[in-house]
Order: C-alpha cells, then sequence, then structure tokens
C-alpha cells in the first residue's frame, strides 16, 4: 500500500537525478574550458599548472564545503590536468582521454608492461 512518503522518495529521487544530470554537465564543461586556458597558455609559452590558481580554488571549495569541499576540488583539479595532457583535437575529452590513467600522464596500456612495474603494484600501499 503505497504512502504519502513513497511520493515524496520518488519526487526527491527525480530532482536528485536532475541535479546528477547538471553537475554533470557543470563538469564536463569545467574540464574544456580547462583545456582551452592550457592550449593558451601553452601557446604563450606560460605554465600549463598554476598552482597559485589550485590553491585558491581549494580554499575556496574548502570554505564553502568544509573538507568534503576541499576533496571535490582536488577532484576538479586532477580532471583539469588530465585536460592539459589531452587538450589537443577536437574529439571530445572524454574520448581523447579514454586511455590515461588517474594520474593524466601515461596511457593505461604502458602502466605495468614490465615484470618489475607489476612487482610493485602488487606490493604498494595505497592511502
Amino acid at each position: 500500500m503505497p504512502t504519502t512518503t513513497d511520493g515524496f522518495v520518488e519526487d526527491g529521487h527525480r530532482r536528485v537525478a536532475e541535479l546528477d544530470e547538471a553537475i554533470i554537465d557543470l563538469v564536463r564543461r569545467r574540464t574544456e574550458v580547462c583545456a582551452q586556458l592550457v592550449a593558451v597558455r601553452r601557446a604563450a609559452g606560460g605554465p600549463v599548472i598554476e598552482l597559485a590558481r589550485e590553491n585558491e580554488v581549494l580554499r575556496s571549495y574548502g570554505d564553502a564545503l568544509g573538507g568534503d569541499g576541499a576533496s571535490l576540488a582536488l577532484l576538479l583539479i586532477e580532471r583539469g590536468r588530465r585536460a592539459a595532457v589531452c587538450a589537443d583535437g577536437l574529439v571530445p575529452l572524454e574520448q581523447r582521454c579514454a586511455g590515461l590513467s588517474r594520474r593524466g600522464d601515461l596511457p593505461v596500456s604502458d602502466v605495468g608492461t614490465s615484470g618489475k612495474d607489476e612487482e610493485d603494484r602488487s606490493t604498494a600501499v595505497t592511502t
């Protein structure tokens, strides 16, 4: 038997899904702008990464959302850095960067190609 909370829960799930779609769109747009900024800085001979700006972003997110905000900012910054590696080309970012590791600097196919790399990875401790 349906209750009044069932309707609220369904409506809440729908609203959260809409917000998730909007967030995904904003993250994609932010990443594309980062790729464009990197291309302009690279063409001008400037640094690809601006640590002072990244620290500003971390501080801003941390101030607004606490520790979780700083963690979110780190994820966005990492995504922007991957955009720096993938900035060339007209293919959508997700397709251009599909083969990159989380660090963004090594194609996934190149990770662990020697026995030593495989051994190092199997004994590594993650934090």
